[in-house]
C-alpha cells in the first residue's frame, strides 16, 4: 500500500489538473464502501487515487428551472432526507434508504454507485425511471451530460474513460399529477445487497387513468433496464385493487423473458410477485378493496 499516491483535489480547477495526467493505474474514490473492495479483490498494490470527496462544491442539492441537480458526491443519507428529493424524485429518496447500513449511507455517493456499475444498485433503477442524466468532466475541463444507458454498459462496466469523473446528476422536474416508488428484495431484511429491486414512476390524466408508467428493474440481468412488458400492462389503467394481479403477472412475464434457464429463475419468478406487492402498496397505498386506489 506504500506506493499508493492520493491526490485530494479540493475544487473542479485542481480535479481537472488531476485528470488531464491519469494513467492506467489512476482510480476515482467517492465514498470508498465498494471501491475499498475491489482494492483488495483486485489486490491493487500501486497507483495513483484521486479522492473526490473534498470537493465541497460537489455536495448539493438545488432545482434549477426544470431539473433537479444533484451533486456527485451527496451521500445516500442526505439523498433519502432530502425535501426535494422527496417531493419529486420519491423513488429515489426510498432506494438511498435502502442502501447497506446507516454507516455506508453516511459516506457512499450517489457517482460511486452510479460508476460502480453493480446490476443490483439501488439508486441506479430508481434513476432510470427518472429519465437522469449524467454529466462528466473531463481532463480538458469539457462537460458533458449522457444518459445511465450510455454509461453503464454491463455488470460492474461503465463507458468512463480514465481521464473522466462524474460531477453531477439530473432529474427532470414532473409537474404533472405522478406517483413514484421503489422497493426491494435481499436476503436479509437490513444491510443487504438486492437479490431483485424495482422502481415506478406513474403519470395520471383527468380521469385518473395512467398515461404513462416508467418500470425498471435491477438485479435481473447485467444491468437495471426498464420493462416494455410491464410498462405496457399499466398503460391506461385505473389504480384499483384488480390491477395487482396484472402487474404480478406482467412482472413475471418479464422475469421468463429476462432469465428463462437460469438457476435463479424459479426463485425470482415466485418471489417478483411478493415483490409487486411491496410496490403496488407504495404507490396505491389507500387501497380500498375493490374500489380506486
Amino acid at each position: 500500500m506504500r506506493d499508493i499516491v492520493m491526490k485530494r483535489p479540493e475544487n473542479l480547477e485542481a480535479l481537472v489538473e488531476a485528470l488531464s495526467s491519469v494513467n492506467d493505474t489512476t482510480y476515482l474514490l467517492g465514498g470508498g464502501t465498494d471501491f475499498m473492495i475491489k482494492l483488495r479483490k483486485h489486490r491493487i498494490y500501486s497507483g495513483t487515487i484521486i479522492n473526490l470527496t473534498q470537493i465541497k462544491e460537489l455536495n448539493y442539492i438545488l432545482r434549477e428551472k426544470d431539473r433537479i441537480k444533484i451533486g456527485a458526491i451527496t451521500t445516500f443519507t442526505e439523498i433519502a432526507s432530502h425535501p426535494l428529493i422527496k417531493q419529486y424524485a420519491n423513488c429515489l429518496a426510498e432506494a438511498a434508504d435502502k442502501v447497506g447500513s446507516t454507516q455506508i449511507r453516511n459516506v457512499a455517493t450517489i457517482a460511486g454507485n452510479i460508476a460502480n456499475a453493480a446490476p443490483c444498485a439501488d439508486t441506479v433503477t430508481a434513476l432510470m425511471v427518472l429519465d437522469a442524466k449524467i454529466k462528466i468532466i473531463d481532463g480538458n475541463g469539457e462537460t458533458r451530460e449522457k444518459s445511465l444507458d450510455e454509461v453503464i454498459i454491463g455488470s460492474e462496466r461503465n463507458t468512463l474513460e480514465k481521464n473522466e469523473a462524474i460531477i453531477e446528476i439530473l432529474i427532470p422536474v414532473i409537474e404533472k399529477k405522478s406517483k413514484s416508488a421503489f422497493a426491494k428484495l435481499g436476503s436479509r431484511t437490513a444491510v443487504t445487497i438486492s437479490k431483485l429491486n424495482i422502481a415506478v414512476v406513474l403519470e395520471y390524466d383527468q380521469e385518473n387513468s395512467i398515461h404513462q408508467a416508467k418500470v425498471a428493474l435491477g438485479a435481473l440481468g447485467p444491468k437495471a433496464f426498464k420493462s416494455d412488458i410491464v410498462e405496457k400492462a399499466l398503460l391506461g389503467k385505473k389504480p384499483v385493487e384488480s390491477l395487482l394481479l396484472e402487474l404480478q403477472e406482467a412482472l413475471m412475464e418479464q422475469v421468463d423473458a429476462s432469465i428463462l434457464g437460469r438457476g435463479s429463475h424459479p426463485y425470482k419468478r415466485d418471489a417478483i410477485q411478493g415483490l409487486a406487492d411491496d410496490i403496488f402498496y407504495k404507490l396505491f397505498a389507500s387501497t380500498s378493496i375493490g374500489g380506486e386506489v
